[in-house]
């Protein structure tokens, strides 16, 4: 397997260091810049996607073909009927959701711990640590690459950096039909990404309580862990509000 800096040359992609890295490394230029924390569990990934010797500039072109076919109801929908089957082993390829409200309900119907989902809104007490160096240096394995990715096509990236498929992570396929509707919505842009991390940052926060309990619902149908550090959907909701950082990762 090649090394994933030469995987990753068609993007732009340039070998740094914590030293040679400024903040911010996304800054308000025409293109966006997405930091890669490298690790031989992403070169694995990597490895699996590329079946058969297909290059990454033509896997990223296939995928985004399928994507476009796709809706946000249809990646829920995916990721639900995943989950489903590998809890009980019984194939739900065929069942279909009409609505987010119906995928919601059928994920949350077989999750234990009910305060979880309360809605209710409350104020949090957490936010996430600064994404600076300290953070990146901290998780860094085996040195740091950065990703040029074109101004507007940064919802890209989870086919550029396959990851996923793992622990209820999801595929890049529903990753990125998801970043693309948080794009639109919320101006979301791809920051870091580790072997199970993704930090984002968004220019528009939801503008009221509704809206935010709404994304915090998506939010926790595409990572679980998002609420590892809230007592509630309603309370992460309330972060989602004040916050322009949205960390997901899976154990």
């Amino acid at each position: 397997m090649e090394p994933l800096d030469t995987l990753l040359s068609p993007y732009g992609c340039q070998r740094v260091t914590t030293e040679q890295l400024s903040l911010p490394w996304h800054g308000q230029t025409a293109d966006q810049q997405l930091l890669v924390l490298p690790s031989d569990n992403i070169l694995e990934v990597m490895d699996a996607t590329l079946e058969d010797g297909m290059s990454l500039v033509t896997y990223v072109a296939q995928k985004l073909e399928q994507a476009r076919q796709m809706t946000k109801l249809d990646a829920f929908g995916s990721i639900v009927r995943s989950f489903l089957s590998a809890l009980d082993g019984v194939p739900r390829e065929k069942e279909t959701y009409a609505t987010f409200e119906a995928v919601y309900a059928a994920y949350i119907s077989v999750r234990d711990g009910h305060e979880m989902l309360e809605e209710q809104w409350s104020e949090p007490s957490y936010s996430h640590p600064d994404i600076d160096l300290s953070w990146i240096a901290d998780r860094e394995e085996e040195g740091l690459l950065l990703l040029t990715l074109p101004a507007g096509e940064s919802q890209y990236a989870p086919l550029i950096v396959p990851m996923g498929g793992f622990n209820e992570c999801p595929q890049p396929l529903e990753q990125v039909v998801l970043f693309r509707h948080w794009q639109d919505e919320h101006g979301m842009v791809p920051l870091v990404v580790t072997q199970d991390t993704w930090v984002v940052r968004v220019s528009k926060r939801p503008s009221t309580e509704a809206e935010a309990l709404q994304l915090a619902k998506e939010h926790f149908l595409f990572c679980q862990y998002v609420l590892d550090s809230f007592d509630s959907v309603g309370q992460y909701a309330a972060y989602l509000r004040r916050h322009d950082i949205w960390v997901f990762w899976w154990d």
